[in-house]
């Protein structure tokens, strides 16, 4: 693997072009929106928190600084293509991919994160749970529009839950999708669901893609 090493100023504006430019390609190809990736460790989270974010300039130090690239992307894009077809994924406190390289400023950064984003509209805010609840609430109280929540290893009665004490609008599933074809059927039927193998989920075969079966089968 190459060393990484850290954008200059100039590539970091061209690179929010970049997101730009890949969000109107998605919707000349016909999707209905985008989703902004802010989350488990890929380039946008990257510059919210010190363990990654080490610079010294505009982009990084203080939580205006940290948060400046997130924001600039998010107003692209919805400059772009429309509010109402941007989302953004984020994941407080949740570790995915982030190995020893823990946040340490969750309850400071997200609230200062959420509250730079409310006033650009975006469709949805889509929140990857970390286990915070108290987190969890105060991001609910300050997103004044649609938020998809992800709670990763929870069964589907737990995720009703967040609809109806209205933390969330929408739950997310993953894994629970990836392993089980039929999952609305099964969702309605009450039915049980298959157990999702981790040890195929990046394997690129049919193992763990196209064989998980059917509850008719």
């Amino acid at each position: 693997m190459p060393q990484p090493r850290a954008l200059t100023a100039e590539e970091v504006a061209a690179t929010v072009d970049d997101f730009r430019r890949a969000a109107a390609v998605a919707i000349a190809a016909g999707a209905d929106g985008v989703e902004i990736h802010g989350a488990n460790g890929y380039l946008v989270h990257q510059f919210l928190f010190p363990s990654t974010n080490q610079r010294t300039d505009q982009y990084g130090s203080s939580l205006d600084n940290r948060i400046r690239f997130a924001v600039g992307v998010a107003t692209t894009v919805a400059d772009e293509i429309g509010a109402d077809r941007t989302g953004i994924r984020l994941s407080p406190g949740n570790p995915f991919q982030l190995g020893d390289l823990a946040e340490d400023d969750t309850h400071e950064l997200y609230p200062h994160l959420v509250r730079a984003l409310a006033p650009l509209d975006l469709a949805y805010l889509h929140l990857a749970h970390g286990g915070d609840e108290e987190l969890l609430g105060t991001l609910r109280e300050l997103w004044p529009n649609t938020l998809l929540l992800n709670r990763a290893g929870t069964d589907i009665a737990t995720r009703a839950k967040d609809i109806e004490n209205g933390i969330a609008d929408v739950v997310t599933v993953g894994s629970m999708a990836l392993a089980n074809p039929d999952l609305v059927e099964r969702i309605r039927a009450g039915a049980p669901l298959n157990t999702p193998d981790p040890a195929t989920f990046y394997g690129g075969g049919a193992a763990g893609y196209t064989d998980y079966p059917t509850y008719a089968a």
